[in-house]
């Protein structure tokens, strides 16, 4: 995964333009970066460089017509040299740059290997410069690729000898900008800012071949198609956020391409074998902080539905409560959305002294987690960048229940049928929340006027209990506003002395049919005492989307987070970067 951006001019540029058009796509990867261009006589050159490019530019003094550039984000393959983008065909001729997740890589590489190729890297983007190779017609090579290889990817392409780029599309978007005498290609349209007035938007499942003269678009068919054009009008500043205003909203618009991506990452071999471990164990410990520990509450109700008791504990308290019944058999579901928290690395080595094994799920391919883990699991949301989660709360239940489901399958609790299920639920649930986006946050912005004292209360029950838990969280976060989730039943049980006039109640239906008189008690019983009730349901004050027990959290965390970032927005609060706050607690 990563960010594309590259040019194709009638006259020579200076090759380090690629710099300014990668910098604006560090929130799609910053593990490493790379450029390739034409020199003289049109041979390909490649330059990488491992860490951020906005830190530490592609330093390259050359100049070029046609230039093609990468910042990478490690989904697949650790964040080295050899796994930055270009990848390269065998022959040296071809280089390939991507965004996005091929499915069913590891069997196209075991294919291409038994042909007699050779990999150097251990991306699933490199299967796709071997595929191009020898290749006569580049176009049709291109759209045979695209037709052949599962996943939701773009890719673009030079080759030696060729002065055009070429770019393809199979469901990961990428445009390119119209200038005056250059054309240029990239992942967004923000990033075009200044560059281009104008772009045309790449069709799915589609490949373009472009020249400093013109740009001619093909279907699957081999038939020209005309593509949209779109106008190019965002302002510098917001150029780098995707064209939004704040990194937490564009991260939260992110979750429904999220979603299938994180699923799509997770390799059948590695599954099967964590979820082997999990149920071969004496005892399940799950821990992590923060939003993480959130998501391993919810796992708790996945686990137990396919007969099994885990332990979710929070990993600054892991050592004085559980590490003591750790031994030999035990495994610990280690959550780290950076991998470099340090309460979870220090509980896993000290598991680890006494004879656990370890399974780590991580956002962060490279990190400290993923090293001390016998087994880890990518998150594969992509760069997160605002200090309040989102888009890697939800992917990491993506993880969890995957994971839970083929766990179910070693305890006979589960089968096939449940995975395929599973992951038709999980794409009509990203369809549907791409669309309703957009009116879920205007509801959100509506409804936080209710909103005026310092601290609310968020309530639900069953498995969207960690959502009221981690919507508190988001309030805390991104609003600086104090929050408290509570159990429905337990709001009855002393905070509801609190309530009164003014004092907020976010309540979050929960799915579980069981606890609608529940429900319904509490909403009476608030509304009795004069305070405001926002409900999150489908058919409440936000509408959450319509969807599967198991995935419920998931559209119902969404409008908390919408009404945190946009109380937020009302304080005018550092929302990205709150006080006191860093991404990953390290110290």
């Amino acid at each position: 995964m990563g960010g594309i951006f590259g040019f194709i001019c009638k006259e020579p540029k200076d090759v380090s333009l690629i710099n300014i058009g990668l910098r604006r796509l560090i929130y799609r990867g910053y593990d490493s970066a790379g450029v390739a261009y034409l020199g003289n006589n049109l041979t390909l050159n490649v330059m990488k460089i491992l860490g951020n490019v906005s830190k530490t530019p592609l330093n390259i003094s050359d100049r070029s017509t046609v230039a093609l550039g990468h910042t990478r984000y490690a989904s697949r393959g650790w964040p080295t040299i050899d796994n930055a983008h270009p990848l390269l065909d065998c022959k040296r001729k071809i280089a390939v740059v991507m965004d996005g997740i091929i499915d069913d890589y590891d069997k196209i590489k075991e294919l291409l290997i038994k042909r007699g190729h050779v990999f150097v890297s251990t991306t699933d983007t490199e299967v796709i410069p071997h595929l191009l190779e020898g290749s006569k017609d580049y176009v049709k090579s291109a759209l045979e690729v695209i037709r052949e290889v599962r996943g939701i990817y773009s890719f673009a392409f030079l080759v030696e000898g060729v002065n055009k780029i070429f770019v393809a599309s199979a469901g990961q978007p990428i445009v390119i900008g119209l200038g005056e005498n250059c054309k240029f290609i990239s992942s967004d349209l923000p990033s075009l800012t200044g560059f281009a007035e104008n772009a045309l938007i790449i069709p799915e499942n589609s490949v373009a071949e472009i020249s400093s003269e013109d740009v001619k678009v093909y279907d699957v068919n081999y038939n020209l198609v005309t593509p949209l054009t779109k106008r190019v009008k965002y302002q510098e500043q917001i150029a780098e956020k995707g064209g939004f205003p704040h990194y937490m909203l564009k991260e939260i618009y992110d979750i429904p391409s999220s979603l299938i991506s994180s699923f799509s990452s997770l390799m059948e071999k590695y599954l099967s074998l964590a979820a082997m471990i999990v149920y071969g164990a004496k005892n399940v410990y799950v821990i992590g902080n923060g939003t993480s520990l959130h998501a391993g509450f919810i796992s708790s109700y996945y686990f137990s539905e396919v007969g099994i008791n885990v332990n979710v504990v929070s990993a600054a308290e892991f050592p004085y409560y559980a590490l003591q019944n750790v031994s030999t058999g035990s495994v610990i579901i280690a959550i780290s959305q950076s991998g470099e928290t340090s309460d979870v690395i220090r509980s896993v080595k000290m598991a680890k002294l006494r004879g656990a094994v370890i399974v780590g799920i991580t956002n962060s391919v490279g990190s400290r987690l993923a090293l001390e883990s016998n087994i880890y699991l990518p998150i594969t949301a992509g760069p997160e960048l605002a200090v309040p989660a989102t888009k890697t709360f939800t992917s990491t239940l993506v993880v969890l229940r995957t994971l839970s489901i083929y766990t179910g399958l070693n305890s006979g609790k589960k089968d096939r049928k449940d995975i395929n299920e599973f992951k038709e639920n999980l794409e009509e649930l990203s369809k549907n929340l791409l669309s309703r986006l957009p009116q879920m946050e205007r509801q959100a912005e509506e409804v936080i006027s209710k909103v005026e004292k310092e601290s609310l209360y968020i309530t639900s029950s069953g498995i969207n209990f960690p959502v009221a838990l981690e919507g508190a969280l988001k309030f805390k976060e991104a609003a600086l506003t104090h929050a408290e989730g509570i159990q429905l039943g337990e709001l009855l049980h002393g905070p509801i002395a609190l309530t009164n006039k003014g004092y907020p109640i976010v309540i979050v239906k929960p799915s579980e049919a069981q606890a609608d008189d529940l429900y319904n008690k509490v909403i009476r019983s608030v509304l009795d005492r004069g305070s405001p009730v926002i409900t999150v349901s489908p058919e409440g004050d936000i509408k959450s989307l319509e969807t599967s027990r198991d995935l419920s959290p998931i559209s119902n965390v969404i409008p908390l987070q919408l009404m945190a970032y946009k109380l937020g927005v009302k304080r005018n609060l550092p929302i990205d970067t709150p006080p006191g706050l860093v991404k990953a607690v390290v110290s």
